[in-house]
Formats: C-alpha cells, sequence, structure tokens
C-alpha cells in the first residue's frame, strides 16, 4: 500500500504542474501586474468598469471609455501610461473571448493559485550560469556535510565500543543497584591495565586492537612510547570541512603564503588561516601496567605530535660532548667477562692497537 500511495502523490504532483497552459500563465501576469499597478483586490472587471454577469456589448462599450481615459494622447508625461493602456486592451480581449472569459472566471471565483507550477517560474526566473553554479555548489556542500556527519556518527559509535569493551575488559565496568541492571563507569584511580579488544564486536576472527586502560580512560599505545586518547579520533564535522569551503580556505592560505611579509603583517587576524590546534598534552608518572596474564610492562609516558617529532629530531642529532671515533682521548669502558670480572679497557687508536696485540698472543 505504501508504494502504491507514493505513486499516487508523485502523479498528483506532475497533474499539478501541468495543470495551467500558455494562456493560464498570461492570466497570472496579468493578476500580479495589475495588482501591483492599480492596487491590490482590482480585478478584470473592476478595471475595466463592468459587473462580472456583463455581455460581450458592454464589455465593448466600457472598453472604448476607459481606454480614452488612459491613452497616452491625453496623458503626456503620465508615469507607466502606454503600459497602463496596453495592459488594458489585454484584458479587454480576455473578457470579449469566451474562451478566456470562461478561464478567467475559474480563477476569478477560486483565486489564483500560489504555486503556478515549476514551468511558469523557471520561464519567467530562468537561472543564469551564476545562479547554476551557485545552486550546484550549496547542493554538493549540503550533500558533503551529510556524508562528513555520518561518517562521524558512525566512528563515534566505533569509538563507544572500544571504551566500553576494554574498560570492561580491564575491570573498570561494573553493574549498578538499579532495577534494570544497566552498567555504568565506576571510577578506579591508579589501575592500568593493557587488554585486547575484538576488532568485530561478539567475534575474535577478525583480529583484536590493543588498548591501554588508564582509570576510566582508554588510549592507543604507539611504537614510540606514547599513548593517544581513542575518544580524540572522531571530530565533529563544521561547515568549514565541506569540499568548497576547504578548498577555498587551502588556496588562500596558499596565495597569502607567496605575498611578501610586509603584506602578511598587514592584513588583521580575523583574516588570516588559523593554525591547527595541537593536541593537549597528557603526561603521566611512570607506572606499571597490568597485563591481562599478570605480567606487568612498564607504562609509556603519553606526549603530543610536536613533542614525538622533537624527541626523534633530538635522537638524529648528534651530540656535542660525543668523543670521536677516532680521536686519541682516552675513555674507560667496562665490559663484564664470562667469569663476571670486569677490566678497563684504554681507548683511542694506541689502545686499539695494544688489544691486537694481545689477541695474537692468545
Amino acid at each position: 500500500m505504501r508504494p502504491i500511495a507514493c505513486l499516487l502523490a508523485v502523479l498528483a504532483c506532475i497533474a499539478c504542474v501541468f495543470a495551467w497552459t500558455k494562456e493560464d500563465y498570461e492570466i497570472f501576469d496579468l493578476v500580479s501586474a495589475l495588482e501591483a499597478a492599480e492596487g491590490k483586490g482590482i480585478d478584470f472587471y473592476k478595471h475595466v468598469g463592468v459587473d462580472p454577469s456583463a455581455s460581450t456589448a458592454e464589455i465593448n462599450k466600457a472598453y472604448r471609455k476607459k481606454s480614452l481615459e488612459l491613452h497616452p494622447d491625453k496623458n503626456p508625461g503620465v508615469k507607466n501610461i502606454q503600459e497602463r493602456f496596453a495592459r488594458l486592451g489585454v484584458i479587454a480581449q480576455i473578457l470579449r473571448s469566451p474562451e478566456g472569459r470562461e478561464r478567467y472566471n475559474f480563477f476569478y471565483k477560486n483565486g489564483v493559485p500560489k504555486w503556478r507550477g515549476t514551468g511558469y517560474y523557471y520561464s519567467r526566473y530562468r537561472p543564469t550560469l551564476s545562479h547554476t553554479l551557485l545552486f550546484l555548489v550549496l547542493l554538493t556542500s549540503a550533500f558533503h556535510y551529510l556524508v562528513l556527519n555520518l561518517n562521524y556518527r558512525k566512528h563515534q559509535r566505533r569509538i563507544d565500543y572500544f571504551q566500553n569493551a576494554a574498560r570492561s575488559s580491564a575491570g573498570v565496568l561494573g553493574v549498578s543497584s538499579g532495577q534494570n541492571g544497566e552498567k555504568v563507569t565506576v571510577p578506579v584511580q591508579g589501575r592500568r591495565r593493557k587488554v585486547r579488544v575484538p576488532m568485530v564486536e561478539g567475534s575474535d576472527q577478525g583480529g583484536t586492537l590493543e588498548l591501554v586502560v588508564v582509570g576510566n580512560d582508554v588510549f592507543i599505545p604507539h611504537g614510540d612510547g606514547t599513548l593517544e586518547p581513542i575518544a580524540g579520533l572522531a571530530h565533529a564535522p563544521s561547515l568549514s570541512q565541506t569540499w568548497f569551503l576547504s578548498l577555498f580556505s587551502s588556496l588562500y592560505s596558499k596565495g597569502l603564503a607567496k605575498l611578501p611579509p610586509s603584506i602578511q603583517d598587514s592584513v588583521p587576524p580575523f583574516l588570516r588561516p588559523s593554525d591547527s590546534t595541537q593536541e593537549a598534552d597528557l603526561i603521566l608518572d611512570e607506572e606499571e601496567v597490568e597485563e591481562d596474564d599478570g605480567s606487568t610492562i612498564d607504562t609509556p609516558t603519553p606526549v603530543n605530535r610536536a613533542q614525538r617529532r622533537h624527541q626523534n629530531k633530538k635522537s638524529k642529532t648528534p651530540s656535542a660532548n660525543a668523543t670521536p671515533k677516532d680521536s686519541p682521548a682516552t675513555t674507560e669502558l667496562e665490559s663484564g667477562d664470562e667469569g663476571g670480572q670486569k677490566k678497563r679497557l684504554v681507548g683511542g687508536k694506541a689502545g686499539a692497537a695494544r688489544r691486537r696485540k694481545m689477541g695474537l698472543k692468545k
């Protein structure tokens, strides 16, 4: 029944669109122009000066009288007198025609419709190329924002699943004393556990994801020893993320970057491209993380991405106090042999030569 009802509704809309003819559109235009020029509530009969039941002879007589009043030669300098005189002739022609008068009487009794069909508006207000492009940009941007919103909700539900599953595996979730028995978050201070959560809810065949639960917060551990909050992976969409505004912002930033520094400094702050916000620093004390099997490991310290890049660069930069490979300076190195004894080795070229000789003697 529902598909049939939808089909009937579509057919009714199509019938409404094609219900009006070209002559009807002409009547609509005349009614609007007459009310705009002569005043609200003026109809064809009042404008000509006859009753709705007047005969064709009475309409012709009243038209000749009215046309003398509105003739441009007798009204020099009057604004829009020629348009008023031409409109009077078209109205009289409709009233003198049996078909035209019958069609006008229908709208005279029932009123002129407010929605006059897409064909009427398209023929009167035909869009230009700029209007078409603007409509397409707005339409595609709206669909893009809708897709972003749907993806955000999907990712948020996914994150909620991982958070709840990780907290449940870590023993953070408990059953409340309510009648419905719903699960509520029970804060456990200072407790940290590394858990594995199935990628697919209710099935371990799709693999597992390793997460770290710190109190009520859930983190994703990285190989460089950092923790990233899983709750911050989903970002709410905004209009600036739609394709057109994003493209405009990118082109504006690139164009502004190519300008001289003096011109860039003169740009107001609100017109400058905003820098991407960095993630908030989260420093945790190094404590032990409890594994599911009872073993303990060191908890990595969460840092932001900027600190991570700084640490990588710092580790690659050679230290100023580092001793060159072939430096004659002596350094004391301690190494344990098989017997557990320690012996002191002298560095530099002389020490290397001495060790080679000792090796040959042995």
